[in-house]
């Protein structure tokens, strides 16, 4: 039986704008586990990325309860929060978020570095995902020496460097000519896949959540099975 990696239970996110409120969730609740590749699709400005950021510990909820990779999210002090979001968590972001001063293989590796790891074992270990990434032979190139699929699956292999238990991804191919959204989309979810990660991507190109094995809607701060 797969372990639950995810819940969210009545979670609410209110912005304000202006003298306005804009609750962009309403009472959440959400479940995915080990294995699970999850897909949420909605308009622009329904609030995807800011579900993604409160399961990624990058903002507040304003009620309700987050738990992820074991933690209870919204708990976590600032110490505990850098814990896991480079612990148990890989982001993928519609833009790289490449160090610019920093070769691909260098940018992989330093996510390993953080976290205490020896030189050469981080370097073996990112080469073998640049690898897999098929950008190996691209290893001592700047992000501006790359192309922008390159970059991308440069940030997969940073992404998945510390063997994360989940896997947020946000319109991680919005960027991407044809030819390389099908690349990255291949590498994304066969990647996540084969290591047993639970997935989940928000993306309004319906091409790419239907490559997902379950696809909800995020309409006026609701989900709804699609």
């Amino acid at each position: 039986m797969n372990e639950t990696t995810v819940t969210l239970e009545n979670v609410s996110k209110t912005f304000k704008s202006g003298s306005d409120n804009l609750k962009v969730l309403r009472d959440v609740n959400l479940m995915a586990s080990s294995g699970d590749s999850l897909a949420v699709v909605g308009a622009s400005g329904c609030g995807k990325s800011t579900l993604l950021n409160l399961i990624g510990g990058l903002d507040k909820a304003d009620s309700g309860v987050i738990t992820a990779c074991g933690f209870e999210v919204s708990k976590l002090n600032e110490k505990q929060l850098t814990s896991y979001r480079t612990g148990g968590v890989g982001f993928i972001f519609q833009f790289h978020y490449l160090l610019k001063d920093f070769t691909a293989l260098e940018n992989v590796m330093l996510p390993l570095l953080m976290r205490g790891s020896r030189q050469q074992k981080a370097r073996d270990a990112s080469m073998s995902l640049l690898d897999k990434v098929q950008v190996s032979g691209r290893s001592g190139h700047y992000p501006s020496q790359l192309s922008g699929g390159e970059r991308q699956r440069v940030a997969l292999a940073r992404a998945l460097i510390n063997n994360p238990t989940l896997i947020l991804a946000d319109e991680p191919t919005g960027n991407l000519d044809e030819n390389h959204k099908k690349l990255v989309a291949d590498l994304l979810f066969s990647l996540t896949a084969d290591a047993g990660k639970t997935l989940v991507v928000v993306t309004h190109a319906r091409d790419l959540a239907d490559r997902a094995g379950r696809t909800l809607h995020l309409s006026e701060g609701q989900l709804i099975p699609s």
